[in-house]
């Protein structure tokens, strides 16, 4: 069950600590370029791996939907769907060897793309995506950064 009015979800997997978010991004923030040391891998499903040292990260764009999007101090406002729209909806999830590294990779990540918070009820109704769909992707997501992290 996803804890739907808070904004960040705590994950633990196989003895590693991480978060999950989700919220929105400007569209002219190029991924690949928050991270330019990290390695990364462009995944099929429109998502950015990025792994530094002991955390990795997923970032993982919804597909062909914009937004206009209103906020207040990054957080979250009013979305509104637009094919003209200036931001695009994102799920961040990372897992690390403990909870201080992923939160630092976390806060990396938002401050580079400017991410504006969504908590995960607004966030998984804007973006028309069920809470299983997002669990499912989530189960996916972990096992993907976990084994990433342990090679």
């Amino acid at each position: 069950m996803v804890p739907l009015d808070r904004y960040r979800m705590k994950i633990r997997y196989e003895g590693l600590e991480g978060l999950s978010e989700t919220g929105f991004r400007r569209r002219e923030v190029r991924v690949e370029d928050l991270f330019p040391t990290a390695d990364e891998l462009i995944l099929s499903m429109k998502a950015y791996f990025h792994r530094l040292e002991g955390s990795a990260a997923l970032i993982y764009e919804v597909p062909e939907l914009r937004f206009n999007v209103a906020e207040d101090g990054r957080l979250l406002e009013l979305a509104v769907a637009s094919p003209r729209g200036e931001y695009l909806g994102v799920i961040i999830d990372i897992l690390a060897l403990d909870s201080a590294n992923a939160g630092l990779m976390m806060e990396d990540i938002e401050v580079a793309c400017g991410l504006v918070r969504a908590r995960f009820r607004d966030a998984l109704g804007i973006m028309e995506m069920s809470e299983d769909q997002y669990l499912e992707r989530l189960g996916d997501s972990v096992k993907l950064l976990a084994h990433e992290l342990r090679r």
